[in-house]
């Protein structure tokens, strides 16, 4: 019951002091782009509903899900033990009476209900400016949305705790390997997550008319919800594993 209770209350302080960081402020501001482009393009005043939808998900899939939603994941996802790290208060940390793997699970616990949140409560407020069109992708996209979400957490735990510049990595990660890799032909698309987000995405829109772009072979609807989930999952207990073995030198 003791563990429990100090899991809970590592878990509520990681939480709070995630919210109340600089990390909120950094991703309202492309947020609040997304919603004044969304805005200034006006879909749900399109009187061509059809070609209205195509054009929102081509925004939701090549800038939300491929940018977005990873700068959402990125903030929190390694300030949650990067933070501690660069602040030198993961020591005080590590001597609580908790194990390793689950003071990881804990930073995991804190950071999944807030970048969660944040992406689907962006992600309604987005297809709400969108009109009809919005309102038939935030149906279609929203599982793929909050897969997507999930690894991408699961993987910047990953970079956090095996990586000192966890932060860094992870944003050039983001920017550059999502964007540059995930459009790459052959096999090396597949290092990409947004790759297997965008193959549910065209594959929940091809119903509504939404075609691929020419060049892009998709994976199929299972086996790429099955990559986003084996993501999530490996990434964590990699993360887990990495972390209760590592001596991190630079804390003293």
């Amino acid at each position: 019951m003791r563990l429990w209770r100090a899991w809970l209350t590592l878990v509520w302080l990681s939480f709070r002091r995630l919210l109340w960081s600089a990390s909120t402020l950094m991703i309202l501001f492309p947020l609040s782009g997304g919603a004044l482009f969304l805005l200034r393009r006006r879909y749900d005043r399109m009187e061509d509903v059809e070609a209205a939808f195509g054009m929102y998900s081509n925004f939701l899939i090549l800038i939300f899900a491929s940018f977005m939603v990873p700068i959402c994941a990125l903030a929190y996802g390694t300030a949650s033990i990067g933070g501690d790290r660069e602040d030198h208060t993961l020591l005080f940390v590590l001597v609580r009476p908790i194990p390793r793997p689950l003071i990881l699970l804990a930073k995991f616990a804190a950071t999944l209900p807030l970048t969660i949140g944040l992406v689907s409560g962006v992600f309604f407020i987005y297809c709400s400016l969108a009109g009809q069109p919005g309102a038939l992708a935030y149906q279609l996209y929203l599982p793929t949305v909050l897969g997507m979400t999930l690894a991408y957490v699961g993987l910047f735990h990953l970079f956090a705790a095996a990586l000192r510049h966890s932060t860094i990595v992870a944003l050039v990660y983001a920017i550059f390997m999502e964007l540059l890799l995930g459009n790459m032909p052959g096999v090396i698309k597949r290092v990409a997550v947004n790759y297997y987000g965008r193959s549910l995405m065209y594959a929940a829109g091809a119903s509504e008319g939404l075609e691929r772009p020419e060049g892009f072979e998709p994976l199929s609807s299972s086996a790429a919800g099955w990559a986003l989930a084996g993501v999530a999952l490996g990434a964590l207990l990699l993360a887990m594993w990495i972390f209760e073995r590592r001596e991190y030198r630079d804390l003293t």
